[in-house]
C-alpha cells in the first residue's frame, strides 16, 4: 500500500539513543550541501558537501552570505523571503542557483526550514546539486527535437516530392486537356463528356495534391502568421469533411518564436486529424487566442470521445501532440468523454524578452552549449561581523538540535542502522519512500528492505568500510510497503557511538533518473518507429486520396483511345500527350507509396523489394546499374529487414542528391554469420552535405539498433562505398542456404 498520511520522523524514540555528535557526523558525511544561515543571511554553519560544491573553504564560507552565492537573492529580495518564512508563506523547496567560486552558475534544488531559538530565528538549507539531472533532461528535449525534427524533414520531402514530381505535371495535363476540350471540330460530344470528367477530376487531384503539400510544409506561416494559417487550414478542414466550424481566433503572430509558431500549427493539426479519424463528430471548434503571458490553442468536437484515459493514449499523434508541448514548456490537456467530445488544449508561456540566468534553456546546461563563466564574486565582509572560521560561533541552545533537525529535514533518506541490521534511526524522507512507519522499521533489518545485501553481505560491507574507508557510491534497490521495488543510490559510512559501530547510508531515490536514461537507450527505437508511422500516413493519404482519382482518370482517357465516334487525327497527339503524363503521374505517386511504405518487404521479402527499387531508382536518375542479390529469407526479423531496406534506400538517394554519379553498384549477400549490404557509386565521393544530413544520421542509428556494422568511406579512385553488415541471430541449416541462389544484373 502506498505511505499513509504524513508520520512524524520519530513517533518512538531510537532503540537506543545516539549522541548529538553522531548527527553532526551525519550532517558532514551528507550528500546534501547543508547550509545554516542567519536572519540577514549570514552563514553559520556548512557542510563538506557545501565546500566541495562552491569551491569556496569554511573560512571564507563565514565571512559571506546568500546573497553571495545566489545572484537571484540579492539582500532586498532575500529579506522579502525570510519575511515570508516566519510567516509560513514561502515554498519550502524550489529550484534556483548558485554561483561557484570558479564564477559558474550551477542548477540546485533548495529545501529551507526554520529553526527558532529564543526571539531568533535561522534559516537552515539542504542543497542538492541537479546539473547532473537538468543535463539529462536537457538531453531528453534534445532528442525529442531531433525526433519532431525528423518528421519535419520527412514531411517536407514529401512536399517537395509532390510539388516537383506531381504537381507540375498535373499542370501540364490541365493545359492538354484544356487544348483537346477547345478543338471543337476534333473531338465527338460524347468525348467531350469524358473529357469534362477527366477535367473535373485533375481538379480535384491538383487540389488534393495541394493541400497534401500543404499539410506537409505549410510554408504560409512564414507569410501569413500563425491565427491565419490555422484560420485558412480549419476552413478547409471543416469544409472537405462537411463539418460545421466555429473559428476564434486573435492576434497571436510574433508572441511565439517560429519554431514554436510550427509546433503550435502542428498540435492544431493532429488534433484536427483526430477529430476525421475518430471522432464521427458534426460540429469543430478552433479557438486562438492570448491569455495573460500565453498563447492559447483549443480544439474542441462533439463526437464520440475517447475510451479510458486520453492523457494516456499512446497513438503516433499523441505521442507528438506532448512531446511538441514538452518542448515549449507548454500545458497540453486532452479531455474527453464517451459521446461526450473531446477536448485538446495546448497553453504556451510566451518568452520573456530577456530571460534571466536562471531560466535560460535547459539546453545551455548540455556539454556543448554551457555557458561562460560568470567572473569570480569576493567575499562580502564590509557589513558582516566576521565569525570564527570555524563556525563555532553558534548559540549553545541552536548547538543542542540544529544537527539533528538538519538529519530528519533531509531530502535524502538517512538511515542509522546496527551490526546487526537493525535500524537506530530513520528519518522522514526514509518513511516517505518506503511507506513504512518508525515503529514498523524498528521491527526490520536492512535485508527486509534490500534483499541483495542479506546480512553476511551487508557485514562483509560493514568490515570493509573499518578497513579501507569510505566506498564508492552503490546503485541497488529498495522494497516498498507495497511489495514494490524501485532503484536507489546509496553511500554508506561508518561511525562509533557508545563503544558501538554503526553505518550511516544515505539514499537517494533515482527512478526519474533510471526513466530518462531508460527513454535515451530506446530512442532511437521511438524516433524510427515514429517515422515509419509518419511515412505510412504518408503513404495511405496519397493512396487513398490521389492514386484512386488517377485511376479514375485512366480510365477515362483509355476510353477515348477507343470512342464510339473516332477523335480526329490531329487531336490525337494531345490525347495521347495527356495519357503518357497521367500515366507518368501515377507511377510518380506509386513510387512516393512504396517508398514510404514497402509492402512488398511482406509478400516478396527483401532481396526482390530491393532489386526492384534498386531498377527503378537506376532507370529514374539514368544511371547504369550493376546488381547482385543472394536470396536472404529468413535470416533477418522483420524489423531488420526493415533497417537494411531504409538504410540501402538512403544510401541511393544520397546518391542522387549529392554525388553526380553515373554508375551505382549493388550487392546483398550473406558473409559468414552475417548480411552484408553494400552500395557503391563512381560520384565525386564524400562532401559536407552528404556527411552532415539527416539520411546519414538515420543510416547510423537504424545500424547501431541492428547492433550492425556501418562503414561510409571514400573509394581510392572515386566515388563513395556504404557497407553494412547485419549479424544474424543463430544459424541456418546448410541445406537452406545451398537452395539459395545468386542473382545478377
Amino acid at each position: 500500500m502506498a505511505p499513509g498520511p504524513r508520520q512524524t520522523a520519530h513517533a518512538a524514540p531510537p532503540a537506543a539513543p545516539l549522541e548529538l555528535n553522531v548527527f553532526r557526523q551525519m550532517a558532514e558525511m551528507s550528500g546534501d550541501a547543508f547550509y545554516l544561515v542567519d536572519s540577514s543571511g549570514r552563514f553559520l554553519y556548512v557542510n563538506d558537501r557545501a565546500v566541495t560544491h562552491s569551491g569556496y573553504s569554511k573560512a571564507e564560507l563565514y565571512r559571506m552570505t546568500v546573497s553571495d552565492l545566489n545572484p537571484e537573492y540579492p539582500p532586498e529580495r532575500f529579506r522579502e523571503f525570510t519575511a515570508a518564512m516566519e510567516h509560513g508563506t514561502a515554498p519550502p523547496q524550489f529550484e534556483t542557483i548558485t554561483r561557484c567560486k570558479d564564477g559558474t552558475i550551477a542548477p540546485i534544488a533548495l529545501s529551507v526550514a526554520r529553526i527558532d531559538v529564543g526571539d531568533r530565528f535561522y534559516l537552515f538549507g539542504v542543497v542538492r546539486d541537479i546539473t547532473e539531472r537538468k543535463r539529462l533532461e536537457a538531453t531528453q528535449r534534445n532528442l525529442t527535437r531531433r525526433i519532431l525534427h525528423t518528421l519535419e524533414a520527412e514531411r517536407q520531402r514529401v512536399a517537395r516530392e509532390l510539388h516537383d514530381d506531381v504537381g507540375q505535371a498535373l499542370a501540364t495535363v490541365g493545359v492538354l486537356l484544356h487544348t483537346l476540350y477547345g478543338s471543337a471540330d476534333s473531338v465527338p460530344p460524347r468525348a467531350r463528356r469524358a473529357l469534362a470528367a477527366t477535367h473535373a477530376t485533375i481538379g480535384q487531384i491538383t487540389e488534393s495534391v495541394a493541400r497534401l503539400v500543404r499539410d506537409y510544409h505549410p510554408a504560409e506561416l512564414l507569410g501569413l502568421g500563425l491565427e491565419d494559417t490555422i484560420r485558412t487550414r480549419a476552413h478547409e478542414f471543416a469544409r472537405r469533411h462537411g463539418l460545421t466550424l466555429r473559428m476564434s481566433t486573435a492576434a497571436v503572430t510574433g508572441l511565439l518564436p517560429a519554431e514554436h509558431e510550427l509546433h503550435v500549427y502542428r498540435i492544431v493539426q493532429e488534433a484536427l486529424a483526430n477529430v476525421a479519424r475518430h471522432a464521427a463528430a458534426q460540429r469543430v471548434a478552433v479557438r486562438l487566442a492570448r491569455e495573460r503571458r500565453r498563447v492559447v490553442a483549443v480544439v474542441r468536437d462533439d463526437g464520440a470521445g475517447l475510451r479510458g484515459d486520453p492523457t494516456q493514449a499512446s497513438g503516433l499523434g499523441f505521442v507528438t501532440m506532448r512531446e511538441r508541448a514538452e518542448l515549449m514548456g507548454a500545458e497540453l490537456t486532452i479531455h474527453s468523454a464517451p459521446r461526450g467530445g473531446t477536448e485538446v488544449r495546448v497553453s504556451v508561456p510566451i518568452p520573456e524578452e530577456a530571460p534571466s540566468a536562471a531560466h535560460l534553456e535547459p539546453e545551455l546546461l548540455a556539454d556543448e552549449d554551457v555557458a561562460e563563466p560568470l567572473a569570480p564574486v569576493a567575499p562580502a565582509t564590509s557589513t558582516q561581523t566576521e565569525p570564527d572560521d570555524t563556525g563555532g560561533d553558534l548559540l549553545a541552545p541552536l548547538e543542542l538540535g540544529v544537527f539533528r533537525r538538519m538529519a530528519d529535514m533531509s531530502i535524502e533518506a538517512f538511515y542509522v542502522t546496527d551490526y546487526e541490521g537493525r535500524f537506530r534511526y530513520v528519518n522522514q524522507r526514509a518513511l516517505d519512500l518506503t511507506g513504512y512507519t518508525w515503529e514498523e522499521l524498528q521491527e526490520m533489518r536492512t535485508m527486509d528492505l534490500d534483499p541483495d545485501y542479506p546480512l553476511e553481505r551487508y557485514q562483509e560491507t560493514i568490515d570493509a568500510l573499518a578497513n579501507s574507508g569510505p566506498l564508492p557510491l552503490v546503485e541497488t534497490r529498495t522494497r516498498r510497503k507495497d511489495g514494490a521495488f524501485f532503484p536507489v543510490e546509496v553511500s554508506v559510512g561508518l561511525f562509533d557511538s557508545n563503544g558501538e559501530r554503526y553505518a550511516f547510508g544515505v539514499v537517494r531515490d533515482i527512478s526519474a533518473r533510471m526513466q530518462i536514461e531508460t527513454a535515451q537507450k530506446t530512442f532511437t527505437q521511438r524516433m524510427l518507429r515514429t517515422l515509419e508511422a509518419e511515412r505510412q500516413r504518408v503513404a495511405s493519404e496519397l493512396h487513398d486520396d490521389v492514386g484512386r482519382a488517377l485511376a479514375t482518370v485512366g480510365e477515362l482517357l483509355a476510353s477515348l483511345e477507343r470512342p464510339a465516334e473516332p477523335i480526329a487525327d490531329d487531336a490525337r497527339p494531345a490525347l495521347a500527350a495527356t495519357l503518357a503524363t497521367i500515366r507518368g503521374i501515377t507511377e510518380s505517386v506509386a513510387r512516393i507509396v512504396r517508398d514510404y511504405h514497402p509492402a512488398e518487404l511482406v509478400g516478396q521479402g527483401l532481396e526482390e523489394t530491393l532489386r526492384t527499387h534498386a531498377q527503378q531508382f537506376a532507370q529514374r536518375h539514368t544511371l547504369a546499374l550493376d546488381l547482385r542479390t543472394t536470396d536472404v529469407r529468413g535470416l533477418l526479423d522483420r524489423e531488420h529487414e526493415l533497417h537494411l531496406f531504409r538504410i540501402a534506400q538512403e544510401a541511393l538517394a544520397n546518391v542522387a542528391r549529392h554525388a553526380r554519379a553515373t554508375h551505382v553498384a549493388i550487392r546483398l549477400r550473406r558473409e559468414h554469420d552475417g548480411v552484408v549490404l553494400v552500395v557503391r557509386d563512381n560520384g565525386v565521393g564524400l562532401v559536407r552535405e552528404r556527411t552532415a544530413g539527416l539520411g546519414l544520421v538515420t543510416m547510423r542509428e537504424r545500424a547501431e539498433l541492428m547492433r550492425a556494422r556501418l562503414r561510409i568511406r571514400a573509394l581510392p579512385s572515386r566515388g563513395t562505398e556504404v557497407r553494412l553488415t547485419v549479424p544474424v541471430a543463430g544459424e541456418r541449416t546448410d541445406e537452406r542456404r545451398s537452395a539459395s541462389g545468386s542473382r545478377r544484373i
